[in-house]
């Protein structure tokens, strides 16, 4: 018998099958008798509550982004009258190398000074005579230049005095090359159009970008003519241009020198 236990056991017949086994309750563990000062709670600490503001999330202000607004052109826009400007003029050359120039050229027209008319007007002039004062015959050349002290010309006006003799044909000669000095000094080349005019002793007139070149004889003699070059501003345009580019009225002068 116990020798087909073993074979049993071995080779796992189940010749003997077990029998079976209920589960056993479990145990309850039995609870030890406490102290009698463990029966009363220990009192619970006090709670330290956490700032509100640490518990609350602030919420990232959003920033609305400001919509693309278009800005409209105003090349199209109508043009309003007492803003409208114009082209003008002005001298390429100070009144003191004008003087200096006319000086190299042969005229004695001496420095850039004070006017006698005031403190606020300068000029150089020059004048010759040929022949006695009153005398028909006689031959004159003036050419005076006047400005502001800063060096800014304002007009150049040439008189004449031209007998059908040597000396008017002299003074002739001499008012044609100041006249031709004159107009490359300026550079105002289109003003060149008024020397034929000129040579054949024509009255002519011209005007361009508030500048003006006017040749005549005067009413008295026929001997006896007019040069003027100057700035005439005559259209509210020209004048408003002009005031914009003031240089007396909008830069303060220079201050004296301390050597």
């Amino acid at each position: 018998m116990r020798n087909l236990r073993a074979l049993d056991d071995r080779y796992h017949l189940n010749l003997f099958p077990k029998p079976e086994q209920h589960a056993a309750a479990p145990t309850t563990p039995v609870q030890e008798p406490q102290p009698s000062h463990a029966a009363t709670p220990p009192a619970a600490a006090p709670k330290t509550s956490a700032p509100a503001s640490s518990s609350v999330r602030v919420k990232p202000a959003t920033v609305t982004a400001k919509p693309f607004v278009k800005k409209r052109s105003h090349l199209l826009d109508e043009p309003i009258d007492a803003l409208l400007s114009a082209f003008v003029r002005s001298w390429r050359i100070s009144g003191q190398t004008l003087c200096a120039d006319l000086q190299k050229f042969g005229l004695s027209v001496g420095e850039w000074r004070q006017s006698e008319l005031g403190t606020g007007t300068s000029e150089c002039s020059y004048a010759v005579q040929k022949g006695a004062y009153g005398d028909p015959k006689a031959a004159s050349f003036f050419i005076i230049a006047r400005g502001k002290p800063s060096g800014e010309i304002d007009a150049i006006r040439i008189k004449v005095i031209m007998p059908d003799n040597d000396d008017g044909k002299a003074v002739a000669g001499t008012f044609v090359d100041t006249v031709v000095l004159l107009l490359n000094e300026t550079h105002w080349l289109d003003f060149q159009a008024a020397l034929e005019a000129i040579g054949k002793l024509q009255d002519v007139t011209l005007q361009a970008f508030g500048a003006k070149l006017a040749f005549f004889k005067e009413f008295q003699s026929n001997n006896n003519f007019n040069l003027q070059l100057e700035l005439r501003r005559t259209s509210p345009e020209q004048l408003r241009t002009a005031i914009v580019f003031d240089k007396a009225r909008w830069t303060l002068p220079s201050p004296p020198s301390t050597n």
